[in-house]
């Protein structure tokens, strides 16, 4: 018997996890003077939030049981929305434990050059129609799929956000999440225009809403190329904001050699 589309599932895996991240994340705030701002702390609980929720609400059941454009918005909010606003809740001296935590390969492994092309493989490989398929055949393999997603998210993100291990220039992150983005855009278009690709899908007893599965797919593909555009348009702006920002504070401070220097020879 197929469920209600309104009933809660329940992931006690991601649960045990999100309430660790939390404790350890509370255990490092109360050991930190000064204490980081609270807004940090504010982003991070959403972040483990919106993982947590989206697994453990109606919108897994929707996605697994109904439709898939709800599986294709519960892959977005754990890839794309947490994971900033997780690394974006930790401090720069938490990033830096982290790093240095993890040793040479996570290093390695945050380098632009390779987190990208590891996050476009793993995007592009999930969505493949057996493998999605097999996925939401087998409760196990759906929690893999998640956990897959959330690690390249974090992934991705990483050199966006943060500094340690290295510091990426501000223009390489623009240029990163621009050839993200283009890179990426490919999925939504397919799915968008194409029939329908995921058999799971096509063979479900109860849709919703009277909604075929070439409309499901082709919302779902439309919903994943807009999210991605406002979330890398977003990413983007900021960046770009703190590329003005930084080439002030350069000037400002050529200004102020300058005059150091014209007073030394006076």
């Amino acid at each position: 018997m197929t469920p209600s589309p309104w009933s809660f599932t329940f992931e006690p895996l991601y649960v045990v996890l999100g309430v660790v991240a939390v404790w350890l994340y509370v255990r490092a705030w109360r050991r930190s003077s000064p204490r980081p701002p609270t807004w940090r702390a504010w982003l991070f609980g959403l972040g483990v939030g919106l993982i947590v929720v989206a697994v453990n609400s109606p919108l897994e059941t929707i996605a697994v049981e109904h439709l898939l454009l709800f599986h294709l918005l519960q892959n977005v909010v754990i890839s794309d929305w947490a994971p900033p606003l997780i690394l974006l809740g930790l401090t720069p001296a938490f990033r830096a434990g982290v790093a240095d935590r993890l040793g040479g390969w996570f290093a390695w492994l945050t380098r632009p050059t390779i987190a990208l092309p590891v996050w476009l493989v793993g995007w592009y490989a999930i969505h493949l129609g057996p493998l999605y398929d097999a996925f939401l055949r087998e409760p196990v393999l759906l929690n893999v799929e998640h956990a897959i997603l959330i690690a390249i998210g974090l992934l991705f993100w990483w050199p966006v956000l943060c500094d340690a291990p290295r510091a990426v220039p501000t223009l390489g992150r623009i240029a990163y999440v621009f050839a993200a983005f283009v890179g990426s855009a490919f999925l939504g278009l397919a799915l968008t225009f194409s029939p329908p690709v995921y058999g799971y899908y096509e063979n479900l007893p109860e849709r919703l809403w009277g909604i075929s599965a070439e409309a499901d797919q082709n919302l779902g593909g439309i919903l994943m190329s807009t999210e991605q555009a406002l979330v890398f348009l977003a990413a983007i702006v900021w960046l770009l904001l703190r590329l003005f920002r930084e080439e002030e504070e350069a000037e400002r401070q050529l200004a102020a050699e300058q005059r150091a220097a014209g007073l030394r020879r006076w």
